[in-house]
């Protein structure tokens, strides 16, 4: 039976995307490299707001992660820095244990970061990257991992990226994001800053949301502090860039369409209403 090319350039792309779509955390062996780039507006405030509360949520428990603010690239404007480091020490725990700022130390968060994926990828672990920003940082990561002496073959296999915006791929260095691309399985969703495509819409112009997180109503008092701080640094921000889902009093967290990717929520939390439902209104305390 012969067997045309075209046959076998469907099969090999098919074993590619299977390959990636069979991806799935593991709480026991994975980690979750959450990195927020901080410009040019509060969006990733949010998004990292959104993110604490999944993580006290219990379906999250003993999920390890390591979260990095300022991880940005090549774009201009104003790294957000008030409620630094307060309201990431609240929300993510201790500053360079459960998070890092890489704004005011690069070398030092990414040998942070480093330490955290070496140890994972030589028990055998997979890295699931949320790359809510650029990915210069994680191309630093990686590399400072290769001068370990770890295998390429290990991180073309096991560090996972997942990046929803085409803009923060503009705003990556080229050279370093074509690297990412053909060492890492690289996973590029839908943009999240975009609407009427498959990712979740995590954005509104409409208050209740924000107030219903802050409101003595939700029963959820570790989620009504996050929000509450949330929306106090917000509101301190006077940068070059205005949000204006924020600026109208709603709320923006499309850059968390990457951790319901990363963890496969479906219908679980694929709008605003069923992912306020689920972890932040919940009455997990």
């Amino acid at each position: 039976m012969k067997i045309s090319l075209l046959t076998i350039s469907i099969l090999v792309s098919f074993l590619s995307f299977s390959e990636v779509i069979s991806q799935t955390f593991n709480k026991k062996t994975d980690l979750l490299l959450a990195n927020f780039d901080l410009k040019p507006d509060e969006d990733d405030v949010m998004a990292t707001a959104a993110l604490a509360c999944m993580l006290k949520h219990p379906d999250f428990a003993k999920v390890n992660y390591f979260a990095v603010i300022g991880a940005y690239g090549d774009q201009k404007h104003t790294f957000i820095t008030a409620g630094i480091p307060d309201y990431y020490n609240h929300i993510f725990g201790k500053e360079n244990v459960n998070w890092t700022n890489a704004d005011a130390n690069w070398k030092e968060s990414v040998n942070r970061a480093k330490t955290k994926v070496l140890k994972v990828l030589k028990s055998g672990g997979k890295v699931f990257v949320q790359e809510a920003g650029q990915s210069n940082f994680t191309y630093d990561v990686l590399q400072a991992v290769i001068i370990e002496s770890m295998a390429l073959a290990t991180i073309q296999k096991n560090v996972i990226i997942v990046q929803h915006s085409v803009y923060n791929e503009k705003n990556t260095t080229p050279t370093k994001l074509a690297w990412l691309k053909s060492n890492t399985v690289y996973v590029k969703i839908d943009d999240g800053n975009t609407a009427d495509n498959s990712t979740p819409g995590y954005r509104t112009e409409d208050s209740q949301w924000l107030e219903l997180a802050k409101s003595e109503k939700n029963p959820n008092a570790a989620t009504r502090k996050i929000w509450t701080l949330a929306d106090e640094v917000c509101e301190e921000w006077e940068g070059s860039w205005t949000n204006k889902w924020i600026a109208a009093g709603g709320i923006d967290f499309s850059d968390c369409v990457e951790n319901w990717y990363i963890f496969k929520l479906d219908n679980e939390a694929n709008d605003i209403p069923s992912f306020w439902n689920k972890y932040v209104t919940n009455n997990n305390k």
